[in-house]
């Protein structure tokens, strides 16, 4: 009975997304009041009021880290849509990578690891969603699209989650990160083919296989030796860079063997039309914006700064440093440790005053573009508060420690458990890293009691706590938000739960072949 009331909350979030189609903001309050009712009516999971209170606020103060990058990234979002950019963007793109499957890999399998690599927090999701849609795809296949490209969350914000689990469970970092590379090494080439299904249907997929199964195969072969050396920090970033080469030399090569030379692809006006199908025209505060007023060069400098200030910021050990030290908001209470200079959100605001300079964006526009934002920032702010609050109250009133406890009595059993209680705790808290806090000393503690090699006890706990988040409600919500998708969190969840439950039943069963 304790642990069904435990699970409660869960199966209202999902209750409520999958079954009643609910948006976000309505599941995360029912979730959030469920969880509430359980600590006043159950005493096992009774919280005193200040208890709840700091529960309250501990889930605010994580809140307020995707905040400060969610806000910034819509707004920047809203100025490059309301100059035109993001349609020059999406054809600049296409002169890199004409093929569109071949784009569609590009951002999936490389740009968005990349991003997501240097900072973490979902921002390659942001990041590519935008192109996606500038790309002219639907709203639905963008925020899938984008959430696809979240498959080295391992190696994420240089590796952090990763390296936590590791200091928990007393292992070396880069071995945590190789074995984890093995436990998912066939889910890049399987998120790479759903996103040409989804991108083109059955005839992308007989096109561009091949192009998916060995661009996932350098993704994995990379990420396993790059997290020896040079280790799980620069390991994602230099997988994705090896892996975005791969496939803009593969399309260059198309091109060479169409017409006869290696050329840039370079495209008219009229051809673009016909080639990408993107229209660089558009309307804005009634005026219209050409192309002609912007150049690639222009449109690109916004992400070109903003990456360049990420690699400084996290490669370089003095800055790195100075940034983590200065400007902090900190509420010891409530966990609250954010270093304002050093959360990408910042980078994101420099990207911001920036693209604005670059652009030459006036007050009229820059106000309409801000409303916009904070509209569509709002609802999905109200969401993510809600669940990461829900999830603080159970992890203080102990509803994930019985959980976790209920697992530990199955014994051997454990291993074909252990991925599934990772999984949920990345369902649960989002990140890799709050599911690896939460479980990785139970891991630890099962280890050293039944003879389970800890080793690939914590590589499944790492890897299936990652590709979970995918479906995480935090994450569907900032999908869903970033693309303007009414209720895009039920629709994200109906369509991308089978394939992270089968990348959880894959990581499952390679740990346990490989304990054998």
């Amino acid at each position: 009975m304790k642990i069904i009331l435990a699970l409660l909350p869960l199966g209202v979030s999902i209750f409520t997304l999958v079954v009643l189609q609910r948006d976000g903001k309505q599941a995360g309050i029912a979730t959030l009041m469920t969880t509430i009712v359980l600590t006043f009516i159950f005493p096992p999971f009774h919280l005193l009021p200040r208890q709840l209170l700091i529960a309250l606020g501990q889930g605010l103060s994580a809140s307020l880290l995707i905040f400060y990058l969610l806000l910034p990234s819509l707004l920047l979002y809203h100025l490059l849509q309301a100059t035109g950019g993001m349609n020059i963007l999406g054809w600049g793109i296409t002169r890199l990578v004409p093929n569109r499957d071949l784009q569609v890999l590009l951002l999936v399998m490389g740009l968005a690891p990349f991003a997501e690599s240097v900072s973490g927090f979902g921002v390659g999701t942001i990041l590519v969603i935008p192109i996606f849609v500038a790309l002219e795809f639907g709203l639905g296949h963008s925020a899938i699209l984008g959430i696809l490209g979240q498959m080295a969350v391992p190696w994420g914000g240089l590796g952090i989650g990763t390296a936590l689990g590791a200091e928990l469970a007393k292992l070396d970092p880069g071995k945590l990160g190789a074995y984890t590379a093995l436990l998912t090494a066939p889910l890049p080439m399987l998120y790479g083919l759903v996103a040409l299904s989804v991108s083109g249907g059955k005839k992308s997929l007989q096109r561009r296989w091949p192009v998916a199964v060995i661009v996932g195969g350098v993704l994995t072969t990379s990420l396993y030796v790059f997290s020896f050396i040079p280790g799980i920090e620069l390991a994602g970033l230099l997988a994705s860079v090896i892996a975005m080469s791969v496939i803009v030399a593969w399309g260059q090569i198309e091109v060479y063997q169409r017409q006869g030379k290696v050329i840039l692809y370079a495209i008219t006006g009229s051809q673009s039309k016909k080639t990408s199908g993107i229209n660089l025209n558009i309307e804005f505060t009634g005026r219209k914006v050409s192309s002609s007023e912007l150049s690639l060069c222009r449109v690109m400098a916004p992400y070109i700064i903003l990456t360049a200030f990420l690699l400084f910021s996290r490669l370089i050990v003095p800055i790195k440093v100075w940034l983590q030290s200065h400007c902090v908001l900190s509420i010891p209470i409530v966990n609250l440790h954010l270093p304002l200079l050093y959360n990408p959100g910042f980078s994101l605001l420099i990207t911001v005053f920036a693209t604005i300079k670059i652009l030459g964006i006036g007050v009229l526009e820059f106000r309409i573009a801000a409303v916009r934002a904070w509209r569509q920032f709002i609802p999905g702010a109200l969401a993510i508060a809600c669940f990461l609050i829900a999830s603080q109250i159970m992890q203080i009133s102990r509803m994930t420690e019985t959980i976790g406890i209920a697992t530990v009595m199955l014994g051997d059993s454990y291993k074909w458990v252990a991925p599934w209680l990772a999984a949920l705790g990345g369902w649960v808290t989002g990140s890799n890293t709050g599911s690896n806090a939460l479980f990785s000393q139970l891991h630890l503690a099962v280890s050293t009691q039944s003879g389970l090699q800890l080793d690939w006890l914590m590589a499944a706990q790492n890897a299936a706590s990652s590709h979970a988040t995918m479906i995480a409600p935090t994450r569907t919500i900032l999908a869903a938000t970033a693309v303007g998708l009414h209720r895009g969190e039920a629709f994200l969840l109906r369509r991308m739960s089978p394939l992270v439950i089968a990348a959880v039943t894959v990581t499952m069963i390679l740990s346990i072949l490989a304990t054998r």
